[in-house]
């Protein structure tokens, strides 16, 4: 059974706002601690990285979901029913 369509969006957007806090607290600690400048991450390449990185989560968020739901489904089945 497929989720709906909103259930689904908001999934992806809960992924997608993570992804993006995990990338601005790597990009803070890269900028203060790291000492890398900058300009380095307004670059076209590390946008498109970026857009990449958040593609590949929202991609790997639902292979999951779609193995969880086939997971609970095979055990329903090779449950018995008395």
């Amino acid at each position: 059974m497929k989720p709906p369509i909103f259930a689904q969006l908001h999934a992806d957007l809960a992924v997608i706002a993570v992804t993006a806090m995990v990338i601005q607290a790597a990009v803070f600690v890269s900028i203060e601690w790291l000492r890398v400048p900058q300009h380095d991450f307004a670059t076209p390449g590390f946008r498109y990285g970026v857009i990449a990185v958040v593609a590949l989560m929202v991609l790997v968020a639902r292979r999951f979901e779609r193995h969880a739901d086939t997971d609970t489904i095979e055990a329903m089945e090779s449950r018995s029913r008395w």
